[in-house]
């Protein structure tokens, strides 16, 4: 095994726990604003003072955060994938699984780099298995995705509502490594 490939398996391993941590930080920090949560509820009785504590309020929803999920994959994991249609979650999973590059990031972020990249006007249906495609899916509640490193932790935190769209399809130019680096790479 070369250097090279021992530093990269360390990122890994690096990422999977910084990852875990977070969470951990995340589970014990809703538990501390909420730590009665799990306890009965008393009944007040007349003239019981020690509860003199006014009701919370309950907390404001969380704002939906759309998300930019952008991919590298063979043409043959695309199926029949379209641009601008609904995509479940399960497919969602599939590219994760078979993407050689991947970027979740703010829609804004996505844009800046998608210029970057070479795409073509080929039409996906007529190349070979093996070239490659951009995916872009926006998903909305996807923020818990923004910036994973692991594709694990970035199906993970797939958003429970199921869906995205797909923003864009397009066939990269052959041996296009331009507008990459900003990806994570498998």
């Amino acid at each position: 095994m070369d250097f090279e490939k021992i530093r990269d398996t360390a990122k890994v391993i690096q990422d999977v726990v910084a990852t875990a941590i977070q969470d951990v930080v995340a589970t014990a920090t809703k538990f501390v604003e909420r730590p009665n949560s799990q306890e009965p509820k008393r009944k007040q009785t007349q003239g019981d003072s020690s509860n003199n504590r006014p009701a919370l309020a309950p907390s404001p929803k969380k704002s939906s955060v759309s998300v930019a999920l952008c991919l590298i994959v063979p043409a043959s994991v695309v199926g029949n994938i379209r641009e601008n249609h609904t995509i479940n979650v399960s497919d969602i999973e599939t590219l994760i699984e078979n993407a050689s590059y991947f970027l979740c990031t703010s829609p804004e972020e996505a844009n800046t780099i998608q210029q970057r990249l070479k795409l073509t006007n080929e039409d996906i249906k007529d190349v070979s298995e093996q070239r490659e495609i951009y995916v872009r899916i926006n998903i909305a509640d996807g923020e818990d995705m923004i910036g994973k490193k692991v594709p694990y932790i970035l199906k993970r935190n797939l958003p429970s509502n199921g869906q995205g769209t797909v923003e864009k399809l397009a066939c990269l130019e052959y041996l296009s490594v331009s507008g990459l680096e900003n990806f994570n790479r498998i």
